[in-house]
C-alpha cells in the first residue's frame, strides 16, 4: 500500500463496507413500501369495480328489466357489463388475498369479511335477476301468461262482462304502479266474486272460469315474486343495499388500516435511515481524516521542497528531496528536478511570446463584443426553442394523439379538437415566423424585396386566419377600407407585421370586445390602424414597446396566452426598413390602437431605407 492507488483503494473498500448495510436496508425498505402501495392500489381497483358493478346492477333493474332482449336472450349490454365488473372485482380480491400480510390478522379478517359479503351480495343479485326473468314483462314470463289470459277473457269469455274485465285491469295496473298489497287483496276478492257468480251457471262458464283462475294464479305468482324481490326497504333489494353499505364500511376500514400501516412503515424507515445515516457519517468522517492524513502527508512534504526550490529561482543545487515512502511522489520529485533545468530555458522563450500575446490580446478585445452578441443571440434562440417552441409543438402533438387514439370521440368533439389543433398549429407557425425572422434580423441576413401589391387582400387573408380563434374567444373583427393604391414594399414583411399585430390584439381582448382595422391613403403612404377594445396598456408599457432595446418584452394574454416577445420588435423593424413609421396609442382598461404606414410608390427615402 505504498502507492497512491493502493491507499485510495483501501479507503474505497472501507467506504463500501460502511455503505453496504445502508444500501441493503434502503432496498429492503423500498420493496416493502412498493408492496404496501401495490396492495393499496389493488384494494382501490377492487372497490372501483365493485362500485361500478353495483351501479350497473341498479341501472339494469331500472331499464333492462323492461327490455324484450332481457327475456328473449337472457342477456343485455348492462348485464354483460355487470358480469365483467363482478369478474374484475373477484379477480382483484383474489390478487389482494395473495399478498403476504406477515401475520396481520386484522387485515386478514377484514378481507375475509369482504369476501363473505361480496359472495353473499353476488348470490342475492343472481337471485334477483333470476326472479325478475321469471316474473317477466309484457309478453314474457308470468306477466306474459297473465296478459294472455286476460286478453282471451276480453275476446272469448261469455260469463264475464267487459266492465268486470276493465275493473280487473284497472286494479292490476294500480298494483303495478303503486306496489300497494291492498290492490292485490282487492283483485283477489273481485276475481273470487266473479268466479262465485259464474259458478251458478258452471257448465256454460266452465272455460271462462278456467281462464280467470289461470289469470289470478299468474297475478298472485307475480305478487309473490315482487314481494321477494322487494325494493330499497324490503326483500332481496334491501338485503343487496345493506350488503353494499357493509362492503363500503369494510373497504373504508381496510383502507384506514392500510394507511396506518403505511404511515408506520414510513416512520420506521425514516427512523432507521436517520440512525444509519448518522452512524455512516461518523465512520466516514473518521476514515476520511485517517486516510487523508496518509495520502496528503507525503504530498505536503513534496510541496515544501518545491517551494524551497522556487525561492532559489530553480537553481540546480535546489533539488527536492526524494526520501518519501510513496512511489508516485518519488517519481514526481525526480521528474521535477529534470523540469527545473528546462524551466529557465523556457522563461526566455516566454518573454518573446509575451510580446506576441500583447498583439493578440488587442485583436481579441475587438472580437469580444461580437462574440458576446453572438452568444446572446444563441442563448435567446435556444431558450425559445427549448421552452416556447417545445410547448407549442407539444400542444400540436397532444391534440393530434387525442384525435388519432380516442375512438370514442363524437364528430362534434372531433370538430372541437380539430379547431384547437388548428389554433395550436397557427400559434406554432407564428412562433416559427417570429423566431426565424428575428434570427435573420439579428444576423443582418434579411433581404428586402419590394414590389407593388394589394394590401387590402393581405389584410383580409390575415383576418381569415384568426377568424376561428376570434369566434371561440367571443371577439368581433371589423375591416373598413376606402379605395387605395397598391402598396410598394416587401410583401412578406408587411404580411408578417399585420399578422403579428392582429394576433397580439386578439391575445389582449376579452369576450365581447371588438378589433377593427381601418385602411386609408395619405399622400404617398397607406395608413393602417388596428384598434381593439381590450385590456389596454399603461404609458410605461407603450414606451417599453416603442423605445426599449430589449426584443423580448411580453405579457400574458386575457386567457393566459404566452409569447416570445419578439413579434412587435420584428414588426417595428420591418416597418422602418420599408420606409414606414409605427405608432401606439393606448388607455389602460379601454384598449389600444397600433398605426403603421407603408409607401405606395418608390421614393428616395424608400430606396435609402432598403
Amino acid at each position: 500500500m505504498n502507492t497512491i492507488r493502493g491507499r485510495i483503494l483501501l479507503a474505497f473498500i472501507a467506504l463500501c463496507v460502511l455503505v453496504t448495510p445502508f444500501i441493503i436496508f434502503s432496498l429492503t425498505s423500498l420493496r416493502k413500501i412498493h408492496e404496501a402501495r401495490n396492495f393499496k392500489e389493488q384494494v382501490a381497483l377492487f372497490n372501483v369495480n365493485r362500485l361500478k358493478a353495483y351501479s350497473t346492477f341498479s341501472q339494469l333493474m331500472e331499464t333492462d328489466a323492461k327490455i324484450d332482449s332481457f327475456y328473449k336472450n337472457g342477456s343485455t349490454q348492462n348485464l354483460k357489463q355487470y358480469q365483467k365488473l363482478v369478474s374484475l372485482s373477484s379477480g382483484a380480491l383474489t390478487a389482494i388475498q395473495k399478498f403476504d400480510f406477515q401475520g396481520n390478522t386484522v387485515i386478514e379478517r377484514r378481507l375475509q369479511n369482504v369476501a363473505t359479503k361480496l359472495n353473499s351480495l353476488q348470490t342475492n343479485v343472481d337471485s334477483v335477476i333470476k326472479l325478475q326473468m321469471k316474473r317477466g314483462f309484457r309478453d314474457f314470463g308470468l306477466e306474459g301468461d297473465m296478459r294472455k289470459n286476460i286478453h282471451r277473457l276480453e275476446q272469448d269469455s261469455i260469463g264475464i262482462s267487459l266492465l268486470e274485465n276493465l275493473m280487473l285491469r284497472r286494479i292490476e295496473k294500480d298494483f303495478f304502479l303503486r306496489g300497494d298489497p291492498l290492490y292485490a287483496i282487492l283483485l283477489n276478492r273481485e276475481v273470487k266474486g266473479i268466479l262465485l257468480r259464474m259458478s251458478e251457471d258452471g257448465q256454460a262458464n266452465l272455460e271462462s272460469m278456467a281462464m280467470l283462475e289461470e289469470y289470478l294464479t299468474s297475478f298472485n305468482a307475480i305478487v309473490a315474486l315482487e314481494e321477494k324481490i322487494g325494493n330499497t326497504n324490503t326483500g332481496l333489494l334491501k338485503t343487496i343495499s345493506e350488503l353494499h353499505l357493509q362492503l363500503d364500511h369494510e373497504v373504508s376500514k381496510l383502507n384506514t388500516i392500510i394507511d396506518t400501516n403505511l404511515n408506520l412503515l414510513n416512520q420506521r424507515i425514516q427512523s432507521f435511515v436517520v440512525v444509519f445515516f448518522c452512524i455512516t457519517l461518523i465512520f466516514a468522517i473518521f476514515f476520511t481524516v485517517a486516510f487523508s492524513g496518509h495520502l496528503t502527508h507525503p504530498i505536503k512534504r513534496l510541496i515544501t521542497d518545491m517551494d524551497e526550490a522556487a525561492e532559489h529561482n530553480f537553481a540546480k543545487n535546489s533539488a527536492v528531496t526524494t526520501n518519501i515512502n510513496v512511489k508516485e511522489i518519488n517519481k514526481l520529485a525526480n521528474t521535477y528536478d529534470t523540469l527545473i533545468q528546462k524551466i529557465q530555458t523556457q522563461i526566455g522563450d516566454l518573454n518573446t511570446k509575451n510580446t506576441e500575446l500583447s498583439t493578440l490580446n488587442a485583436k481579441l478585445k475587438e472580437s469580444e463584443t461580437e462574440l458576446k452578441e453572438a452568444s446572446r443571440i444563441k442563448d435567446k434562440f435556444f431558450s425559445i426553442i427549448s421552452h416556447d417552441l417545445r410547448g407549442h409543438a407539444g400542444n400540436v402533438l397532444s391534440l393530434s394523439q387525442i384525435i388519432n387514439n380516442e375512438d370514442t370521440l363524437s364528430e362534434k368533439e372531433k370538430s372541437v379538437f380539430t379547431k384547437y389543433l388548428l389554433d395550436a398549429s397557427q400559434n406554432l407557425q407564428l412562433l416559427l415566423d417570429n423566431l426565424l425572422n428575428w434570427a435573420k434580423s439579428q444576423m443582418n441576413d434579411h433581404t428586402i424585396s419590394k414590389k407593388a401589391f394589394s394590401i387590402s387582400k393581405l389584410i383580409e387573408d390575415n383576418i381569415h386566419l384568426v377568424t376561428d380563434s376570434a369566434f371561440r374567444k367571443g371577439v368581433a373583427i371589423e375591416f373598413v377600407s376606402e379605395p387605395v393604391s397598391n402598396a410598394y414594399a416587401d410583401k412578406n414583411m408587411v404580411d408578417f407585421t399585420i399578422r403579428n399585430l392582429l394576433s397580439n390584439a386578439l391575445k389582449f381582448t376579452r369576450k365581447g370586445d371588438t378589433i377593427s382595422l381601418n385602411l386609408k391613403e395619405e399622400d404617398d403612404f397607406l395608413k393602417i390602424a388596428l384598434k381593439d377594445t381590450g385590456v389596454g396598456m399603461t404609458e410605461q408599457q407603450v414606451k417599453q414597446l416603442l423605445f426599449s432595446e430589449k426584443e423580448n418584452f411580453t405579457t400574458v394574454g386575457t386567457q393566459n396566452e404566452v409569447g416570445t416577445g419578439l413579434g412587435f420588435a420584428i414588426s417595428k423593424d420591418f416597418v422602418q426598413k420599408n420606409g414606414g413609421q409605427i405608432e401606439i396609442t393606448s388607455t389602460k382598461g379601454e384598449g389600444s390602437t397600433f398605426t403603421f404606414t407603408v409607401p405606395t410608390k418608390l421614393t428616395r427615402e424608400s430606396i435609402l431605407s432598403s
